[in-house]
């Protein structure tokens, strides 16, 4: 009697996926018993490394060679699921809230002014008007917010950011920042986050030219038609992104991005990663969208 067993192959995806779940449930492990903590950082910057060794990893020949590379894919997207997660706020001891209070004077004689806003992760809303130049209301349980400003000529440069945004949040963790603009002056707005909830509504606003850059995010965002051209570059890495433009603006998008579903209606594909709006030569206000997105989704509406 033959008593062979065949053995079933270790296929590479196998190799991948156990490696992952291995890997990651030792690192959410060790810091929820305190063993050890893990200061990642903004390691999700490197997410399409990930990609590149998969993707090595399938056109090699080699069985060891794909096993090691599959390893190695794991064992950093395991690191980046960790840090998105630490940031996120599961990894330690509540902190102290604190609440405070920024604002800007408004001066008739500015004509233009810009905001820098940079922090971790966390939820932030900029929608509404005020009469002062700028406002904002912050709750945060893992550091606290400063503002600097300066002047020149007819106008004023803000960066608003957080003292110490390399804080990882802990249990129960908490950053809300509320935002609020004055609508006279023309506006440059960069603001810098990790992975965050954007609530952006800036229809309202004078938007000449806005910089989004984030991590794993969801991002909300409305465009108004008071610029005569509107600039807006958003680059992200594991996120879901939604604009809304108005359909009496001219619009073109140009879009770079990895493992993304795409929904433009109302817009013409020119190929290449470009898409415009019938209406966007003859068009007296512009809106230019530049995304940079790794895996995503990417949707534009007109309003």
């Amino acid at each position: 009697m033959d008593t062979t067993t065949t053995q079933r192959p270790m296929h590479t995806s196998r190799i991948f996926w156990g490696t992952l779940w291995i890997v990651a449930g030792i690192l959410i492990l060790l810091a929820k018993l305190d063993v050890m903590t893990f200061q990642i950082g903004t390691l999700w910057k490197f997410w399409p490394l990930v990609f590149v060794l998969w993707g090595i990893s399938v056109l090699t020949g080699a069985k060891s060679v794909r096993a090691l590379l599959a390893v190695l894919a794991a064992v950093l997207l395991a690191l980046i699921i960790y840090g998105v997660w630490e940031e996120w706020g599961y990894g330690g001891e509540p902190r102290e809230m604190t609440s405070q209070t920024f604002l800007e004077r408004y001066d008739p004689a500015l004509h233009r002014a810009s905001l820098r806003f940079v922090s971790g992760a966390g939820t932030f809303t900029l929608r509404d008007t005020c009469a002062d130049l700028f406002r904002a209301e912050t709750w945060s349980d893992y550091g606290k917010y400063d503002i600097d400003s300066r002047t020149e000529n007819d106008g004023k440069d803000l960066t608003f950011r957080m003292e110490n945004r390399h804080i990882s949040l802990r249990a129960g963790g908490r950053n809300t920042v509320t935002m609020k603009l004055h609508p006279g002056p023309a506006w440059s707005l960069n603001l810098e986050l990790g992975a965050a909830k954007l609530d952006a509504d800036l229809s309202s606003f004078d938007a000449e030219n806005v910089d989004i850059r984030t991590g794993a995010a969801d991002v909300r965002l409305r465009l108004g038609d008071r610029a005569d051209d509107c600039r807006v570059r958003i680059q992200a890495g594991v996120s879901s992104i939604s604009v809304a433009v108005p359909e009496s603006a001219g619009c073109e998008i140009t879009s770079e991005s990895g493992l993304t579903s795409k929904s433009f209606s109302g817009f013409d594909d020119r190929g290449d990663g470009e898409f415009r709006t019938a209406n966007f030569d003859a068009a007296a206000k512009r809106i230019h969208l530049s995304f940079k997105a790794g895996v995503s989704s990417l949707k534009v509406v007109r309003y």
